[in-house]
């Protein structure tokens, strides 16, 4: 990324902090880093360009730090490495996470022009998730009782309510929150309380099922 390129979404980032979107415009946007209002606009169109960079920007920069904390595990190794990669995003980046989500939340207007952005890195980290699943029950590290696509929908909606959380009040502990979810994951989704967990009659459906496919 260029220099100017880089400069100007630092300083959306932190105007995006301090006053919001209403106060992000692309003249203040240009004073905070020391370029024209032309230039600012030259290089991303309209706010909505603007939002739209950021929102790529930031998500590479999570994307790079979820690779690297994911990288060569499955199953439930993944996954709590992947929460546990955005509980350090939080207390690491907090302003550039904030202004994520403040997009992210944004997008729900349907005029928002950046709205399939997100609704395409959303469908992609729970694909991510859903696979995690999905490699650590052909590895027999998670119950096969287990849906991928429901779990992911789950962890998903649980990550972002966490933030959501404590965005608003600094008052939650997420430290102590992700730490509790991460114990729930790995009890979840360990193949031993799986089985443990279903009922005779599913377990009577599934020996059936076994009986039939391997006489």
């Amino acid at each position: 990324m260029a220099l100017s390129d880089r400069r100007l979404t630092d300083a959306a980032i932190a105007l995006l902090n301090e006053r919001g979107t209403a106060g992000t415009t692309l003249q203040a946007i240009g004073a905070r880093a020391g370029y024209s209002r032309g230039l600012v606009t030259h290089r991303f169109g309209s706010k909505a360009g603007l939002y739209k960079h950021v929102l790529h920007d930031v998500t590479q920069s999570w994307r790079e730090r979820l690779d690297a904390a994911v990288s060569g595990r499955t199953g439930s190794d993944a996954i709590c490495a992947a929460a546990d990669a955005l509980r350090r995003f939080m207390a690491e980046e907090p302003d550039r996470l904030r202004a994520m989500y403040m997009l992210w939340f944004l997008s729900i207007d349907p005029s928002a022009e950046y709205r399939a952005n997100v609704a395409e890195a959303l469908s992609v980290q729970r694909a991510d998730v859903a696979r995690w699943v999905r490699e650590g029950q052909a590895r027999g590290e998670v119950g096969g009782g287990v849906s991928p696509v429901r779990f992911a929908e789950q962890f998903c909606a649980t990550t972002y309510g966490i933030v959501y959380q404590w965005l608003f009040g600094r008052d939650v502990s997420h430290e102590r929150m992700y730490r509790q979810f991460i114990s729930e994951i790995r009890a979840r989704l360990d193949p031993a309380v799986v089985s443990q967990a279903r009922t005779p009659s599913e377990r009577g459906r599934s020996s059936r099922r076994a009986t039939q496919v391997n006489p």
